[in-house]
């Protein structure tokens, strides 16, 4: 079984042919060529080309699913993404895993960087961001009773009740998720018009004055 992520990596060197990439990396002191995005591939291809430093990228490597136009199945290929703080490293030995209720696993992984060389903890599936900071989840499950001509819009849509409703918060309180400062919760708003429009509607359904936003 292929390994999904490799933490740390050092990028060194990226090849692209037409719809073909290569990703070569070095990871625990080995060399290793991967799969690459392509798109992601063109991205690091430039950045490394305008590095007049020669400085090396430290980043996350990860395996990734996406369907090539024409075929059928999902075609597996390693996107890189480098860290925003370059200082930061990862600390398994302070990854925990703990059971907190019937339904919900708190797990949280560990990382150093420069500023906290002792370590840190962050939410499992999130990278830190500069000096290794971030937005904690402080998000409660509300139950809500969807009708069936919203699950039909969804589908129209090619979506579900869940993201569009969570994209519809994140569009009201302008949430965002950058690589300098993600999100646990990983809400992101689609920009200032959709954030307009979001705040237009509430402003209206519930006869809101003008400056409620502000």
């Amino acid at each position: 079984m292929k390994p999904t992520l490799f933490y740390d990596a050092e990028l060194l060197s990226v090849s692209v042919t037409g719809n073909e990439a290569l990703i070569t990396i070095q990871h625990q002191g080995q060399e290793m060529v991967l799969q690459g995005d392509v798109s992601n591939a063109n991205h690091y291809k430039k950045l490394l080309e305008e590095n007049s430093t020669g400085a090396s990228l430290i980043g996350l490597a990860r395996l990734i699913q996406r369907k090539s136009p024409g075929a059928g199945r999902p075609r597996n290929s390693y996107r890189f993404d480098a860290y925003v703080d370059q200082t930061l490293r990862r600390a398994f030995d302070l990854d925990v895993y703990e059971f907190t209720r019937e339904t919900h696993n708190s797990n949280s992984i560990g990382w150093r960087n420069a500023k906290y060389p002792e370590g840190f903890l962050a939410p499992k599936g999130l990278v830190p961001g500069q000096q290794g900071r971030f937005v904690s989840s402080s998000t409660q499950d509300v139950p809500v009773a969807v009708p069936l001509e919203f699950f039909e819009l969804c589908i129209r849509l090619r979506s579900d009740p869940e993201t569009i409703l969570k994209a519809f918060i994140a569009d009201v309180c302008n949430l965002s998720s950058t690589p300098e400062l993600p999100r646990a919760d990983g809400a992101m708003s689609h920009g200032t018009e959709a954030k307009r429009k979001a705040r237009d509607y509430l402003r209206q359904a519930w006869r809101l004055k003008k400056d409620f936003f502000n």
